[in-house]
């Protein structure tokens, strides 16, 4: 009797280590280039606006401080993995990088968290 416990009590030990196996794994998102392209308004009723251009330039302002498209500040952009890198152009010549984990991309809604796991969300204006 004692034994058949033992077995018991070892195989209910064990056994959460077989499901563990059984967890599919989940693919990184890798950032779509080709999705990221175009004006994106930060959700949330803001005027706040990112524009990516295909040659990995691009350019945020927001209009709630009277600042409008074309005299916002400009920046590079570069992705890898679900990984997106800006580059962003200071007033007086300096550059401000910002690298963000990229958590859900359409081709409408874009959502990223920085590296303390602020999230923000974007959707695409048409």
């Amino acid at each position: 009797m004692k034994n058949r416990t033992i077995a018991t009590l070892v195989l209910l030990a064990f056994m959460p280590l077989l499901f563990v196996g059984c967890i599919p794994e989940v693919e990184p998102l890798t950032v779509d280039e080709t999705l990221l392209v175009g004006t994106w308004q930060k959700e949330s009723n803001t005027q706040e606006y990112w524009r990516y251009d295909a040659e990995h330039t691009g350019e945020t302002w927001d209009e709630s401080e009277d600042v409008h498209e074309g005299e916002g500040t400009k920046f590079n952009w570069s992705t890898e993995e679900d990984q997106l890198r800006l580059d962003l152009y200071g007033e007086m010549g300096q550059h401000v990088y910002y690298d963000y984990t990229v958590v859900t991309q359409t081709a409408s809604r874009l959502e990223w968290k920085d590296v303390y796991g602020n999230k923000q969300v974007f959707l695409k204006k048409l």
